[in-house]
C-alpha cells in the first residue's frame, strides 16, 4: 500500500472506512497545504513509499517515509521532559508567512495553524497555541483545548491531533501539536473501554457517547 501526495487522502485500506465529509475549516486547511506544497514550501515533498498494518490485536500501521529521516531539520538535543525554552534554538516564532496556514483567533496572532514543514502525512500541520509566550513542549490547558476546538471545526472522520512530548520524539522544544488526515481506524476509536470506578470489582462497559 502506498501514497502519493498528489492524491487528496491516502490509500490505507481499513475497517469502516466510510464517505468523509468536509467543512470550511477542512476546506481552507487542505487548500492552503497544498499550496504550499506547489510553492515548494516544504523540505521535501511528501511520497510515502509503503505502509504495512502489523500482525496482532492493536493492528498497528507502519510507513516507510525516507525523506522524513533525511530530509527534516536535525532536531534539538532533548535531554529532559522538563528542558526549558531556548530562544537560540528553532522555534516557531521564526516560521515564515508561507508557513503559516490560519489565525486561531479574531484578536490576535497567538494561536495559528501551520504546515510541518517534514510531513508524515497528508495536510500534515501544526497547531501552535499562544505561540509568541514561547513555551517548552509542554501540555497546558490553553493548548488542550485548542486541540480540541479544532475537533469541532472540522466534519472529517479521519481527522487526527496528536501530541508528543520531549523524549517522546518532540524534535522541537516550543509547545505545537501535531494535525493531519489519516484513513485508518486508530486503536482508541474501537478499544473496549473500562469504567476507572470499577476496577477492581464486576468489570462493565463505560457509556459511549457518539
Amino acid at each position: 500500500m502506498s501514497y502519493n501526495s498528489s492524491t487528496e487522502a491516502n490509500c490505507v485500506c481499513s475497517k469502516d472506512i466510510k464517505k468523509d465529509e468536509e467543512s470550511n475549516f477542512d476546506l481552507v486547511l487542505k487548500e492552503k497545504w497544498m499550496e504550499a506544497q506547489k510553492n515548494e514550501v516544504f523540505r521535501y515533498i511528501l511520497n510515502i513509499q509503503d505502509s504495512k498494518i502489523l500482525e496482532g490485536k492493536y493492528h498497528f500501521l507502519v510507513q516507510l517515509n525516507i525523506d522524513r529521516g533525511y530530509k527534516r531539520r536535525f532536531p534539538e538535543n532533548i535531554i529532559s521532559m522538563n528542558q526549558p525554552f531556548n530562544e537560540k534554538d528553532f522555534n516557531f516564532t521564526k516560521l515564515v508567512s508561507e508557513e503559516q496556514i490560519m489565525n486561531l483567533n479574531n484578536t490576535d496572532k497567538d494561536d495559528i495553524t501551520a504546515i510541518n514543514a517534514s510531513p508524515i502525512e497528508y495536510c500534515h500541520s501544526l497547531l501552535l497555541p499562544q505561540r509568541c509566550k514561547q513555551l517548552p513542549q509542554l501540555v497546558t490547558k490553553h493548548s488542550l483545548v485548542k486541540a480540541v476546538e479544532l475537533f469541532s471545526l472540522s466534519l472529517s472522520s479521519y481527522i487526527r491531533v496528536a501530541f508528543n512530548s520531549l523524549c517522546a520524539f518532540a524534535s522541537v522544544n516550543h509547545l505545537h501539536w501535531h494535525l493531519y488526515y489519516l484513513k485508518w481506524r486508530m486503536l482508541l476509536e474501537y478499544i473496549k473501554i473500562v469504567c476507572p470506578a470499577t476496577i477492581g470489582r464486576k468489570r462493565r462497559r463505560c457509556p459511549t457517547i457518539w
